[in-house]
C-alpha cells in the first residue's frame, strides 16, 4: 500500500548481467500479447535498451515514460505510486545493480555468457542469492558449462534458480541487431532455444496461460505486424 492506495504492479523482475536487452524486449512483446500493461525500466548505465526503442526528440526519458509498440519505457527510478497502473515491470540493471534497487524486485534473473570475468563480476555483485530465480547463459553449451567447475559452482550458489542455456545461433545474433536498428522484436525468428526460454519465463510470470495459447497470440500479432 502507498498513500492508502493499492499498488497494481504485480511483478517486478530485475535482469542483472550482460546481453539481456533482446530477452527483455521479447518477453515484453509476449506479455503485451497477453494484454498486460508492461513497463521496461532501463537502469543500465549503458542504456542499451534505449537504442531499441525510438524516443521522440526532446523527451526527458530520465523522468518520462515513453510508449512504443504497446509497452512503456523509462530510465527513472522505481516509484510505487506512479507505477501502480502497470501489471508487470522488467528492470535492466546491466552489470552494476544497486543492491537497494535490486531488493525492490520480486525476483532476479542473471544473464551472462561463459566468460569468467563476467561471471566473477556477478559473483561479487552482492545480490541476495535467494532472489535469483533464473540464470541465463548465452553463447553457451550446457555440457561445457556443467564441466567447468567455476561456472558450475556459480550456478549452484543460487538455490532457487532455473537454468537456461542458449547455444550460439545466427538467428539470435540477427535479432539483437534488428532490435537496435529497426526496433523490431520477433520471437518467431529467434532460435528454438530462445523461444522455449521466453515462453517458459512468461508462463512463470503469468501463470494460467497455456503455452499453446501464448504462442497462438504471438503468431497472430507478428503476422499483423509484418504484413
Amino acid at each position: 500500500m502507498v498513500c492508502g492506495k493499492e499498488v497494481r504492479v504485480k511483478r517486478r523482475i530485475g535482469f542483472v548481467g550482460c546481453y539481456s536487452h533482446d530477452v527483455i524486449l521479447m518477453i515484453s512483446k509476449v506479455l503485451v500479447c497477453l494484454e498486460k500493461r508492461v513497463l521496461i525500466r532501463d537502469r543500465n548505465k549503458l542504456h542499451i535498451l534505449r537504442a531499441s526503442i525510438p524516443v521522440p526528440e526532446g523527451v526527458f526519458v530520465e523522468k518520462a515514460k515513453v510508449e512504443y509498440d504497446g509497452l512503456f519505457y523509462t530510465q527513472a527510478e522505481a516509484d510505487a505510486e506512479k507505477d501502480r497502473d502497470f501489471d508487470i515491470e522488467l528492470v535492466d540493471f546491466g552489470m552494476e545493480a544497486e543492491q537497494e534497487e535490486a531488493a525492490l524486485c520480486s525476483e532476479l534473473i542473471l544473464v551472462t555468457d561463459m566468460l569468467l570475468h563476467h561471471i566473477r563480476r556477478l559473483e561479487k555483485a552482492g545480490l541476495v542469492k535467494e532472489m535469483v530465480h533464473g540464470c541465463i547463459l548465452r553463447d553457451a553449451f550446457e555440457n561445457l558449462c556443467k564441466g567447468e567447475k567455476e561456472v558450475k559452482d556459480f550456478l549452484q550458489s543460487f538455490p532457487n534458480r532455473r537454468e537456461y542455456f542458449l547455444p550460439p545461433d545466427y538467428r539470435d545474433a540477427r535479432n539483437r541487431y534488428v532490435c537496435e536498428t529497426q526496433h523490431e522484436y520477433s520471437i518467431n525468428r529467434a532460435s528454438p532455444e530462445m523461444q522455449d526460454m521466453i515462453y517458459r519465463l512468461v508462463q512463470d510470470f503469468c501463470p494460467g496461460y497455456s503455452e499453446r495459447e501464448v504462442r497462438r497470440r504471438v503468431r497472430q500479432q507478428e503476422r499483423r505486424q509484418y504484413r
